[in-house]
């Protein structure tokens, strides 16, 4: 075994500090570098020369507006896979920045519109500010953690705001409202824009040294990201303050090539993620890992592989999407479950795993019944198909994050799971078999069938169930 030195470790401690602090300098550099080089152009306008070309600036914000729209809803598809809050307020920000941006490309002089409006040559700063106010909470919301189930559970209104306030915005442009009133009014002069710009700076600065706390616990490409375009982003708002009646001038689209630059750098690190998890390195400690009051559905096909040998691959297939044509939207869209996976013949789904389902017990009950009577159809009009045996239980489980790169699984895992499980292979073909927490949640009146002292694998002793007949 190689021995080390106490001079040597010591060298290599300072050594790392050194490279630390190297690269803490190299950034700080890099992001005053757009502040030095604006605080030059204003200072010597003679380096701050006119350039005013209106189709490029169509061509060139329109494209990265809708680059920045599409990256929120796609940030927002994987915080509703996961239900995590952070990447869907992320996903509010990006949304916001992007959506107004396409609306200052609309409005770019002499393209769509031969009269200037005031409120599109401000889109940009108003959506900027939105797009702070998501920003800011997303770097906070670890903080308030048990907001993240309301937040995304009304996700959708969420977005809706942001598509109302574009169009609302718009219509207000177009029709010349005050401050509105045109290209001279007050809102297309500094006052206003410096209000907004200072605002947002502060916004955006605290935002980016909270992601910075989290990049230095976990060093990850993204979260490094998001530090850098928030900090691009509070440098093109004090750009905003500062030139905002330099409309053409190099200085002016300096600070449109900062909120560019912004988002590139999310695109690049974003396309740089694993594609099934792009923003997993994002997520909450509570997306990660965290216990929760569940019910859990397991569904199986009795005696499904005797009929498999009998039948053939091709028939064998046809009972599996019969039956889960059936099971998925009925779990999903009518009892608001969540399927975890199909494993050949079975099915598991879960009910509150994401939190807001109180009645978590109830629904997964309801689902169980009504699934059965769904499928009932069909085993009358094919006497030889399988029939589906159901367990349901409920309790704590903990949801964790499994895997790596490749492959990453958020399993429910307990008690509870695994009972649910043996349940269901005690289950009647046809029937639903559910467990005693399950039963002591549901409403007075419901009809059952007890099973004293059944034998499940993985118990020392015997447990009570119950034949779930019907629900008042």
């Amino acid at each position: 075994m190689p021995v080390v030195s106490v001079a040597g470790m010591d060298r290599a401690r300072r050594r790392g500090r050194g490279f630390r602090v190297r690269g803490v300098a190299a950034g700080l550099v890099a992001f005053a570098l757009p502040l030095v080089g604006l605080v030059s152009l204003l200072l010597r306008s003679q380096l701050d020369p006119h350039f005013e070309n209106y189709r490029a600036h169509f061509v060139v914000f329109g494209l990265v507006g809708g680059v920045a729209f599409a990256l929120g809803f796609a940030a927002g598809e994987a915080a509703e896979l996961r239900g995590d809050a952070r990447v869907l307020l992320l996903s509010l920000a990006f949304m916001a920045t992007g959506g107004f941006m396409l609306l200052h490309a609309v409005g770019t002089h002499e393209v769509l519109f031969t009269h200037q409006h005031a409120g599109f040559q401000v889109a940009i700063s108003v959506g900027l500010l939105l797009s702070a106010v998501f920003a800011g909470a997303s770097a906070f919301i670890d903080v308030r953690p048990q907001a993240g189930p309301w937040l995304i559970r009304n996700r959708g209104y969420l977005r809706a705001s942001i598509l109302l306030a574009m169009c609302g915005w718009f219509l207000w442009t177009i029709a010349d409202l005050p401050p509105l009133g045109g290209p001279d009014s007050e809102a297309a002069r500094g006052s206003l824009l410096a209000v907004l710009a200072f605002a947002g700076t502060l916004v955006y600065g605290v935002s980016a040294a909270r992601y910075w706390r989290l990049f230095r616990r976990d060093r990850k490409l993204l979260p490094a990201a998001v530090t850098a375009c928030f900090v691009l982003l509070a440098e093109a708002m004090i750009g905003v303050a500062l030139t905002g009646e330099r409309a053409w001038h190099a200085s002016w689209w300096e600070w449109h090539g900062l909120i560019v630059s912004a988002y590139v750098i999310i695109g690049f690190a974003a396309k740089r993620e694993w594609r099934d998890e792009r923003f997993r390195h994002l997520y909450l400690p509570t997306t990660r890992e965290r216990q929760q009051e569940v019910s859990v559905l397991f569904g199986d096909l009795a005696g499904y592989t005797n009929f498999a040998e009998q039948a053939g691959p091709a028939e064998a297939a046809r009972v599996l999407d019969a039956y889960w044509s059936i099971a998925a939207p009925l779990l999903t869209r009518r009892y608001g479950g969540e399927i975890e996976k199909f494993i050949g013949d079975g099915i598991v789904a879960t009910f509150n795993s994401r939190g807001g389902q109180p009645d978590h017990a109830l629904r997964a009950a309801c689902a169980a019944l009504a699934l059965q009577r769904e499928l009932a159809p069909l085993t009358v009009e094919h006497p030889s198909w399988p029939r589906m045996r159901i367990g349901v239980n409920s309790g704590e489980a903990v949801l964790r994050e499994v895997g790596g790169t490749g492959h990453v699984a958020y399993p429910l895992v307990g008690e509870t799971v695994n009972t649910g499980a043996r349940l269901e292979s005690l289950a009647p073909p046809g029937g639903v078999l559910i467990g005693t927490e399950t039963f002591e949640r549901l409403p007075d009146g419901a009809v059952v069938e007890e099973r004293h002292g059944l034998r499940i694998k993985g118990k020392s002793h015997a447990i009570n169930a119950y034949v779930l007949v019907a629900l008042p």
